[in-house]
């Protein structure tokens, strides 16, 4: 639950739910321009098929863009998609780094290292140093 609470935080802080809304929207939009637009986008899924491969950068080619307002479409859908794709990569490493260091704070090391320096320590890091110790006392 501490992981997933962890998750959490780390995507409110990125501010991913409303860039993964804005990212939505412009990928309904440009799915809609390419049906719209585009002679060989028969359907809306058609579009939306196609904005899946600029995105993922698949590229099968049963469906291109042939005029130019599908083709504005997809450059606009590519570089939204690849800042979009570095945010969750940057959601991933954070939330790697970050339970990293919880696990090394949690060594015996790291509780070795705090027991040397207790004098140099501010209250606030006494006190959540002290709560440490009797999480670890009650097997957390």
């Amino acid at each position: 639950m501490r992981r997933l609470r962890m998750l959490v935080e780390i995507e409110r802080q990125a501010g991913f739910g409303p860039i993964t809304c804005l990212f939505i929207v412009v990928f309904l939009l440009c799915s809609l321009a390419v049906w719209l637009a585009d002679p060989v986008a028969n359907t809306f899924g058609d579009g939306m098929w196609f904005s899946f491969q600029a995105v993922s950068t698949i590229g099968f080619g049963d469906v291109t863009a042939a005029g130019p307002v599908a083709r504005i479409a997809t450059v606009l859908l590519s570089v939204v998609s690849i800042f979009y794709i570095a945010l969750i990569t940057g959601v991933v490493v954070s939330y790697c780094n970050a339970m990293l260091r919880q696990r090394q704070e949690g060594t015996l090391a790291h509780f070795a290292e705090n027991l040397e320096r207790l004098d140099e320590m501010t209250p606030d890091e006494l006190a959540v140093f002290c709560e440490r110790v009797k999480e670890y006392r009650r097997g957390r």
